[in-house]
């Protein structure tokens, strides 16, 4: 007997609880269910879909790419999983060295963990523990920017300025220190990160910050000047710096890493998502050899690091990253960003003149946006809806839409993509 789709859909929501999603919706607008997915595109049964983000900025060089693929058949062959603490292996040895050899310079210590959100908290964790081992028991605060997303752990929401994420839970989160949204006004957010340094250095661990790329809190965009400025100041005051780079590592904002824009090397840098072009969980933790050195000493010192996860530096994980950085390294990805970001410039600034309810046509890099004022109660959310009937991905973020297309995407598929949208727009005109 075949099993229908709405069967397996039927199946999937008597079982499965899906993320940042109210269930109840599906009961109007159901799952769509993916049998299959190729480059940029995703498959059902009867249609498919443009991945317009990237399966949560994930795929920047499509969706089964062959070299990626052939990677992990390879490595099923030899090794699948072993546990990181008492053994090592080859993919995760070849993996930190070419990590270490692209990031910015001083990144030398390379500590691996599953996700975006784990990578934050090591991050965290590891600055706190830093300044414990160095006999400076009161640098414990942690400073984040205002409209800022770090993650879903309880350490990673403390750090986050998005109460839409994670106001439910304040109960169980640390203290922080929220300083003002840079993208909306640069210097205020400097000059309030200066006046705290200024009187409170003695009590700060560190700084954290989405460089260039604010990317949950709506696609908000600042400038290289913020990260130079901050790395000047928390290294004049003695604080570190940790750059969340898991959403604009690996070409993203037109450079391999946000960090390259304002020339500066944090003390921390996390990076997942594209790191294994979203083919198999995986994230690091880049540090430098001062923060390793802090915990380096006999066992009875009490300074050893304790964290760690199951399936930290998996050999799969780390064969598929091992390719996918083989690939941006054999090919000029950065001539087709910058294609990609001139295309969707024109076409948004084009859209933001015909339609009144457009405002602030934005990007970088791959990834562009458009804030929107439509009427009617969760408007966005409709037209997200309505964007699978145009073949069309669209997960609004508040009151923005976006694009966060895959590095690969050519001239042809953008214009393709582009003419949806418009065409999806002009629906919401009246």
């Amino acid at each position: 007997m075949t099993i229908t789709k709405n069967q397996r859909i039927s199946e999937d929501l008597a079982i499965n609880w899906h993320p940042f999603m109210q269930m109840k919706d599906f009961e109007t607008y159901p799952p769509k269910f993916i049998t299959n997915a190729e480059g940029l595109k995703l498959f059902t049964e009867d249609t498919w879909y443009y991945d317009t983000i990237s399966s949560w900025w994930c795929n920047i060089l499509g969706h089964r790419h062959p070299a990626i693929t052939a990677a992990l058949k390879n490595q099923l062959d030899t090794l699948d999983h072993i546990m990181f603490g008492n053994f090592t292996h080859l993919p995760a040895i070849e993996l930190s060295t070419r990590l270490v050899n692209i990031t910015p310079d001083g990144l030398d210590r390379v500590y691996y963990s599953d996700n975006g959100s784990t990578a934050i908290e090591v991050a965290l964790k590891m600055s706190l523990h830093y300044w414990l081992n160095k006999k400076q028991p009161k640098k414990t605060n942690l400073l984040f920017f205002n409209g800022s997303y770090h993650g879903d752990t309880i350490g990673a929401m403390s750090v986050s300025g998005v109460s839409q994420y994670n106001q439910v839970f304040r109960p169980l989160m640390f203290d922080a220190t929220g300083l003002p949204d840079p993208s909306i006004d640069e210097s205020k957010a400097l000059q309030e990160l200066e006046n705290k340094l200024k009187h409170d250095a003695a009590k700060i661990a560190a700084v954290i910050i989405e460089p260039l790329l604010m990317g949950a809190g709506g696609m908000k965009i600042t400038s290289s000047n913020v990260l130079k400025e901050v790395r000047r100041l928390t290294k004049e005051y003695g604080v570190h710096l940790i750059s969340d780079e898991v959403a604009t590592g690996f070409g993203r904002t037109g450079h391999l890493f946000a960090s390259e824009a304002a020339e500066v090397s944090p003390d921390f840098m996390c990076l997942s998502k594209a790191l294994t072009n979203g083919q198999f969980p995986l994230a690091v933790t880049l540090t430098t050899n001062e923060v390793y050195s802090a915990f380096y000493a006999d066992f009875e010192e009490g300074k050893t690091f304790y964290h760690g996860h199951t399936f930290t530096a998996n050999p799969l994980g780390c064969a598929i990253a091992n390719a996918t950085l083989k690939v941006l390294d054999d090919w000029d990805w950065r001539s087709n960003v910058t294609m990609l970001r001139q295309v969707i410039k024109k076409q948004f600034q084009e859209l933001a003149n015909q339609l009144h309810f457009i405002t602030n046509p934005r990007g970088i890099g791959s990834v562009a946006a458009l804030d929107l004022d439509l009427p009617g109660e969760r408007a966005l959310f409709k037209l997200s809806q309505e964007g699978f009937n145009h073949h069309l991905t669209i997960r609004p973020l508040g009151n923005s839409i976006y694009l966060y297309l895959p590095l690969i995407t050519s001239t042809a598929e953008c214009e393709e993509i582009l003419a949806l949208l418009k065409q999806l727009l002009h629906k919401f005109k009246s």
